[in-house]
Parts: C-alpha cells; structure tokens; sequence
C-alpha cells in the first residue's frame, strides 16, 4: 500500500519516540495505558471539532497530499495525527522529567488562571466572526479551566515550558511542512492571515491546547506532577 505524504508525515512522527520508549531511564512505555486514554479523549474531542469544522469549510484537505481516502470526512493522515503528536511529545515530557528533573519555578496564584480566562474569552468573543480564530480561543478556555482545577502547579514548573519549548521546535518542522506542502487549505475568512513561514499564527494557540490538555490528563492518571509524588 502507498501511503500519502500527509499520513507517512504522521508515522515518522510516531517513529522515533516509539523506538525509544524502552529507554530504561523514562520507560515511557509503562505509562501507555494512561497515554492511550488521554489520547483517545482527548484526540476524539479535536477530531469531532475537525469533522465540524470541515464540514462547515474552516479548511479543507489538499488531495494530491493527503490522499482520497476520507472517514466522517477527514483523511487517515489527519486522524493519526491526533494520536502521533500527543504520543511524541509526552514521550518528550517525560524524557525532560526523566533527564533534567523539574521543580516550581513560582507560585502560581488562581488571579493568573483567572487573566488566563478573561484573555482567551475576549479574545474568542472579539473574533467570533472567524471561526477558527474563536474555537482556539475557546479550547484555550477550556485548557486553562482544566489545567487549574486539575494539575493547578503544571504552568509554575519548568519541565513544562521545556516541553513546550521542544514540542514547538518539532511543530515548526512538521506543521511548517504540513502547510508547505500544502496538506491542508485554510479559508481565509475564517483566520487572521498572519503567518509564521506557512503557518498560520492560529496553529500555535491550536497546538498549545492540545498538547496542553494531552498532558493534564496524563498527569492526572498518573497521579499528578511527577516530582511531588
């Protein structure tokens, strides 16, 4: 079977962190069950969000990339998707636990989730009249609201910026040739039109979310931050 760019992009992307989830320092593959779980809630959560949106003409998917083939409408490529990068990049959390620890770097007070909020919420109501632009600020909403009631520390400590910080270094390399190629075509109506590179600005905030609730879930199945167990 030959595979389409867009779904060979989604298994290298696998490949890698999956190879090395043996390493006998992270172990990452103990923790498959609980990444299992929290990929599928939260993967199934962006997937119906993806099918709306589709249908309703946010974006839509460039078949010389990404392939014919379609389920409720999406290609392969873009379901894997849901499940490869929050695999890969909790497979990088815990490889930052595991090799460089973690510890607070502040205390983290309700008042900043609070501004956290009000920021995404305005935002989301100022741009309402641009779809894509609004359902990344609400899932911006719905991260910090999950986020403070669950893990209320995770923004306070440093594996998590250094996380972020390598999650996004491996996002500008695969998103930037996802919408190079172009895999995905966005309707201009229902975005800003800034760009970093190819990359629409809206796909950091995106991203942030969904790996932001990936992790908080992970966290919470295994039972909270890993240095204060």
């Amino acid at each position: 079977m030959v595979l389409d760019p867009y779904t060979l992009i989604s298994l290298i992307i696998l490949a890698g962190p999956l190879a090395l989830s043996f390493d006998s320092r992270v172990a990452f593959y103990q923790y498959w069950p609980g990444v299992a779980a929290a990929s599928l809630l939260v993967g199934g959560l962006y997937i119906i969000w993806d099918v709306g949106v589709t249908r309703r003409g946010h974006w839509s998917f460039n078949p010389r990339y990404t392939g014919t083939a379609r389920l409720l409408g999406l290609p392969r490529g873009e379901i894997l998707f849901f499940f490869t990068v929050p695999y890969a990049c909790l497979f990088i959390y815990e490889v930052v636990v595991a090799y460089f620890g973690d510890a607070l770097w502040f205390h983290w007070s309700p008042w900043f989730s609070g501004l956290l909020l009000l920021a995404s919420g305005l935002a989301a109501w100022r741009y309402r009249g641009q779809g894509y632009t609004r359902l990344v600020m609400l899932s911006l909403i719905l991260f910090f609201l999950v986020q403070f009631l669950l893990v209320p520390d995770l923004l306070a400590t440093r594996a998590f910026w250094v996380f972020l910080g390598l999650s996004f270094l491996a996002f500008l390399v695969f998103n930037g040739l996802y919408t190079a190629l172009p895999t995905i075509w966005y309707n201009p109506r229902e975005i800003w039109g800034i760009r970093a590179g190819t990359i629409p600005l809206e796909d950091f905030f995106y991203n942030f979310s969904l790996l932001g609730l990936s992790l908080v879930v992970h966290l919470t199945l295994r039972g909270g931050l890993p240095w204060l167990q």
